[in-house]
Parts: C-alpha cells; structure tokens; sequence
C-alpha cells in the first residue's frame, strides 16, 4: 500500500513555508468560516505559518517576545484562504506558472486543485514552487487525466493540448498509479473514453492507495455502478444529464456500441459526437425519480461534486462579452491577452443557442438540489478554458454557486472546507481555529451578507505571510 506516501506528499505540500519570518498579530478583527459561529472584535496570533492562539475581548494579550507585525483589523472579517479546485496550469502554454500564482493569490486563492496536467508539463511550475514556496498558493495536483485507449486530450488536434494518458485492460494499472505517485499528485482524474472494465479496475488501485478518483464518468459505465465501485468525486455534473434520463439503459447500450469506434474516429471527434446525440435529449426526457435516487446516492456514498458552473454556464451567460471582465485580462501575458481580446469579441458576435439556455437552468438546478440533498459541492472553475481568467473566475463561481440556492455560509464552505476534505486535510486548513495553517484573506465586507464581498480583498495572508 503507498497511502504512507501519499501521507508524506501532502505533509510536504502543508509545512512548506518560508524558514524565518515575523509572527502577525491581527487585532480587533470578526472571524467568519463555514463551521464556527461568527466571533467578533478576537485577536489573532501567527506564528510559523500557522494560527498560534485566538484571543477574546476579555482575555489579556500577553507581549511577545518575537519581533511582530500588527495588523488593525477594525472593521473588517477574517476567511479561511479560498480553493480553486479545478484548474488546467498547462492548458494554454501562453500563460507562464507565475501568472497564474500572483493571480489566484491576488484573488485570495491560497489552494488549487490542478485537476489534468501531463507531470512533464507540470515540472515547471513544481520547480517554481519550490524555489519560491511563499509566492504561490499551495498546489495539490492529479497529473495527466486517466483516459481510455482513444483518448480525447492527446495533443493532436486544435483545442486539444496533451493532458492526458491512455490505459486500457492490456495496462499495468498499478504501475501507473504508482508512477503518478512517485511524481506527488494527491488524487486522481479519470476521463471519459476508459473501458468499463478499466475503470472499475482503476477505482480498485486507487481505493488500495488511499487515492480518491474524481473526473468526468466514464461513458462506457453505469453512473450507480460507478458509485457503488468506490467513486470520489465528479467534475461539471458531467453525465448526470446521461444518467438521469427516463431511458439512461437504453442510451448507454448506443454508447457502449459507439465507443467500439470501428471507424478509428479521434477520440476528441467521438466524445463529441456522443454529447452531441445525446445531452439534450437526455435533458427533454428527464426522470425526476431517477434523478433523485442517484442524488440520493452521491450524498450516502460520499462523493464529491465540483459543478463548474462558470463553465458550464459559458454560453450563456459569455463572462468574455462583459467589458468590465475583459478588463482582467490586462494581467495576463500580452500574447494571451490579445488573443483573448479576439476570441472574447469574436463569440460575443454569437447568438446564445436555445441549448445553452437550457443547460444553463439544468446545472444550475441540479446542483439546488444536490446542496438539499447533502451532497459535498466543491467551488472549482475550469480556467483558464472559456476565458475565465485565473483568480477572478472563482469569484464568478462563488456567484453562481449562490444563485444555485446554496446560502452564502455554504458557498464559503465549498471554497474552504469542503476541498480540504476531500483531501483529508480539514484538520489542518479550511476554519480559522488554533493550529491550523495560516491561509487567510482579510476583507473590508460581510461575505455572510453578499457572496461577492470575497472579491473585496483588503489583505491576503499565505502560509503566515503577507502577499
């Protein structure tokens, strides 16, 4: 079993912090997570990157012996450091590591969860972080996507970089798993063209090494029997449309026989070609019952859900088409940023299809009452794909999230707890307790009172330092 390495990988991922720094004093400031109830005018000591002691009104501050800063915090709320727990680092080579972590931190994110990065690819920014661990948020990461033998993400078409490996029954899976081990990745993403057979295989190993496996379910499973097998986590509600179908057998007999390829289709032209026949017909031939069973059964079983709704919103609500947004991407690098400019204004030129509207309401619903039914959502936004620009997205889908119907204490825990616990790591980030590691965002606003005072940063604190 390697679940002791997996248990090494995210120690180093949590200490790392600067060698030698001041402790922060953070006087007269109102607490706010998703588990404790709201404490007013407390002081807050830190220490080696972590939360040393929390102090009252009423209790006496004794003086510290180490040099401090103090900060005043009259007026304003202390958060938990926020998760973007779905991003692509490698997707457009246009954007450099160092965007990307001066962003995410601008915005407040402290955590991101790379969820599809070839470790090749990914070397750079591991490199970056380790020679400059206090300017970038920590990065949990799954490496390549696990997909099927016609994988979708090979790198040879246009809008199809390299993220991906192919396995399939011939494979040795627990090789892979403990190669991607070796490399530090923390979970597991599984992609859309694996085998049934693989699938289930790969869900064994994983389960043996303590890894949790999240992605988009396979389009070759039954999305129960995927559950029941020991699934983590899902990516987008993607194929809850599938599944929730009054006829969700008879649709996946017509994938299972389209999957064979026998016409040796690409596998990104195929995966497509499947969505395209079958999403909205799925969604027209919707089973309220069956949904609900399925609901029901994500939140017995534990599995996570991280919705993306600011992509799976993208063409309808076109963020790009907002001026204010295209203002953000004066951050980044000047040849993504002209071309963003150009294909922002490009789409905006496109009327929003019928189909869009349509998925727009579902997810947005479905995820209404996934919240009812307990199951653990996850904030997470896909960027940098649909010109959601890094750090700035998760705001968007905080939004979003709230829109949904979940209420503003419960958005803040999707962007906080809930990601740490899918790691198993709650014990360590996601309250503002004692002990626990110093990932903090000061704001001049009540997020309680508006979801979207999480973008009215007054100060970001990562790993017990100031940014």
């Amino acid at each position: 079993m390697n679940y002791k390495k997996l248990a090494v990988i995210l120690s180093l991922i949590l200490s790392m912090e600067i060698v030698a720094h001041p402790s922060l004093i953070i006087e007269n400031i109102t607490l706010i997570d998703a588990e404790n109830p709201v404490r007013l005018r407390q002081t807050v000591l830190i220490e080696n990157g972590k939360i040393q002691s929390i102090i009252d009104p009423t209790e006496i501050i004794e003086e510290q012996e180490n040099s401090h800063t103090v900060i005043d915090g009259s007026g304003k709320f202390l958060i938990p450091g926020l998760w973007d727990a779905h991003v692509h680092l490698t997707f457009i080579p246009e954007i450099d590591h160092e965007t990307y972590f001066n962003l995410f931190l601008k915005n407040g994110i402290t955590s991101i969860r790379d969820t599809g990065a070839v470790i090749e690819k990914l070397q750079p920014s591991l490199n970056y972080i380790k020679e400059n661990p206090n300017k970038t948020p920590r990065l949990f990461y799954a490496g390549p996507l696990i997909d099927g033998r016609d994988r979708v993400y090979k790198g040879k078409e246009p809008g199809f970089p390299e993220l991906s490996i192919g396995i399939d029954e011939s494979s040795d899976i627990e090789n892979v798993v403990n190669g991607l081990l070796d490399n530090g990745v923390t979970f597991l993403k599984s992609y859309e063209m694996l085998s049934k057979d693989t699938y289930l295989e790969l869900l064994k190993i994983a389960k043996k090494n303590n890894l949790r496996v999240t992605g988009h379910i396979p389009l070759s499973i039954d999305l129960e029997e995927a559950i029941e097998a020991g699934l983590g986590g899902m990516q987008h509600v993607r194929n809850m449309d599938l599944a929730c179908s009054l006829d969700a057998p008879e649709l996946l007999t017509k994938r299972r026989t389209q999957l064979e390829n026998e016409n040796d289709i690409e596998g990104s032209a195929l995966r497509t070609q499947i969505h395209s026949s079958q999403r909205y017909y799925a969604i027209d031939n919707h089973d309220p019952k069956r949904c609900l069973r399925i609901i029901k059964k994500l939140a017995e079983y534990g599995v996570f859900q991280t919705p993306t709704l600011t992509i799976n919103t993208l063409d309808s609500r076109r963020f790009y088409a907002d001026l204010k947004w295209r203002e953000t991407y004066q951050y980044l690098p000047e040849k993504a940023r002209n071309n963003w400019q150009e294909g922002s204004i490009k789409s905006t030129n496109l009327a929003v299809t019928d189909n869009a509207l349509i998925f727009d309401k579902w997810s947005l619903d479905l995820v209404n009452i996934m919240n009812q039914e307990g199951v653990k959502i996850i904030a997470g936004t896909d960027t940098p794909i649909g010109y959601l620009t890094p750090g700035f997205s998760l705001h968007k889908e905080l939004e979003l999230l709230f829109e949904a119907g979940m209420t503003t204490r419960e958005v803040l825990r999707s962007a906080t707890i809930t990601p740490a616990e899918f790691l198993s790591i709650e014990n360590q980030m996601g309250t503002i307790d004692e002990g626990k590691l110093a990932d903090l965002v000061i704001l001049n606003s009540n997020p309680l009172e508006s979801i979207s005072n999480t973008q009215d940063i007054h100060m970001v604190i990562s790993k017990g330092i100031i940014q």
